[in-house]
């Protein structure tokens, strides 16, 4: 069977280039295809669940941690975002100008400002995150509860090759 990568590529031509320190037992596919294909899937079609409320991922996945926490600050968030603070501090900021998050002081200490969702914050975080899951299953559609097991092991394990490679320089 020939599948097809991001680039319209078959199985063959997405083979890595020829490298002598690769080991013969070495699958050869090209990772980097295969990643770029499922990430742009499953971006696009969260896109498409967010769309009609304006909401970028990032966005969501802002107040699905909240949804999460009940209460965090915008530092806790800026540490697990994907974005730097001060883009952090101006979605806090856009999202409780639209009246889906709030913000609250510390009384012991006035410069911690605590994030919270509004109601109406919680409702479309609920929504979302409901519409999103209803996505990952249809994308999954097929693929069996092993093979999914098997997918996020090796996952893991690539994530794990790359720290370790990180540690060592």
């Amino acid at each position: 069977m020939c599948s097809y990568g991001t680039y319209g590529m078959t199985d063959q031509e997405q083979q890595p280039p020829d490298n002598p320190e690769t080991p013969a037992d070495a699958p050869r596919v090209d990772l980097g295809a295969s990643v770029v294909t499922l990430v742009n899937a499953v971006a696009k079609g969260i896109e498409e669940e967010l769309e009609p409320y304006s909401l970028t991922s990032v966005e969501f996945s802002l107040l699905s941690y909240c949804y999460e926490k009940d209460e965090c600050t915008a530092t806790e968030l800026a540490s697990v975002l994907p974005v730097d603070p001060p883009r952090v501090s101006r979605m806090v900021t856009a999202l409780a100008d639209r009246g889906l998050l709030r913000r609250r002081r510390l009384r012991n200490d006035r410069r911690v400002v605590m994030l919270r969702l509004s109601d109406d914050g919680a409702e479309l975080a609920a929504t979302l995150r409901r519409s999103i899951g209803n996505f990952y299953i249809s994308v999954a559609q097929g693929i069996s509860a092993e093979d999914l097991g098997v997918f996020a092991s090796v996952t893991d394990k690539i994530a794990d090759n790359y720290a370790a490679m990180q540690q060592s320089e």
